[in-house]
């Protein structure tokens, strides 16, 4: 087997983008992993929207029920054409049918590991969160990904400083409780903001970042996203040199 064992989820690029449909509408699939992908469309769906997703490949149709997680405008065409969008689509349970396509995407090199390109996804939070951080309360969580936070305070938190990050999404699934260490902090447009490196709760902080997606209340930067991706994309098309 050429790719890593895939209990870690491990998200791939695709190279050329898969084929696809969700709910009969024509989309590309540009990455992918046991629980989930992201896809290219013209018509927006919105967050929470329970859908199927149907992968063409050469071993034939794989049908897969999830739900879209957000959905952003990508790129405004100038050419009369639709918009295009990109969401981020949730499978309702790992899939082990796109394991093994996923196997022979890689044995082929039409599949790239994403993490070895990049770091975690960071999404935004539209309506900042209240929280705390251990005893400097109250802060307010403006970014989230599986590994860490950007928050804003009144006071400058030295950069070392570890102490619990508590934050709600909803009351339906109770807080989040983990812990983090700034790994920066200045003060930017007239406020103290700190990031902080969350190690180790990655399911846990998953959860929050699924939450705020499904009420809308999360969006991914796509402005990231997209140089990671075009970075991909340039190395997926470079000639291979033959040992």
């Amino acid at each position: 087997m050429n790719r890593p064992d895939l209990r870690t989820v491990v998200r791939y690029f695709l190279a050329p983008p898969l084929p696809g449909l969700v709910n009969g509408r024509s989309v590309r699939i540009v990455d992918l992993s046991v629980k989930g992908a992201r896809i290219e469309l013209e018509e927006s769906f919105r967050p929470g929207e329970e859908v199927s997703l149907v992968i063409g490949s050469s071993g034939g149709k794989i049908t897969v029920p999830g739900t879209i997680l957000w959905c952003e405008i990508d790129s405004l065409l100038l050419d009369n054409a639709h918009d295009r969008y990109l969401a981020g689509f949730a499978f309702r349970e790992a899939n082990t049918v796109v394991n093994n396509l996923l196997d022979g995407l890689c044995a082929s090199d039409r599949a790239f590991r994403i993490e070895d390109y990049r770091g975690h996804d960071r999404y935004h939070v539209t309506a900042p969160l209240t929280a705390s951080f251990g005893e400097v309360a109250p802060v307010s969580v403006l970014d989230l990904s599986v590994c860490g936070a950007r928050i804003s305070s009144e006071v400058r938190i030295p950069v070392g400083t570890g102490a619990q990050l508590r934050f709600q999404v909803d009351h339906e699934n109770g807080p989040t409780d983990v812990y983090a260490k700034v790994v920066w902090s200045a003060a930017i447009g007239g406020a103290e903001q700190a990031g902080l490196l969350v190690n180790g709760k990655d399911e846990v902080m998953r959860r929050a970042i699924h939450r705020l997606c499904i009420r809308g209340e999360g969006r991914i930067d796509l402005d990231s996203l997209k140089r990671k991706f075009d970075a991909m994309r340039a190395q997926s098309t470079r000639p291979q040199v033959l040992g």
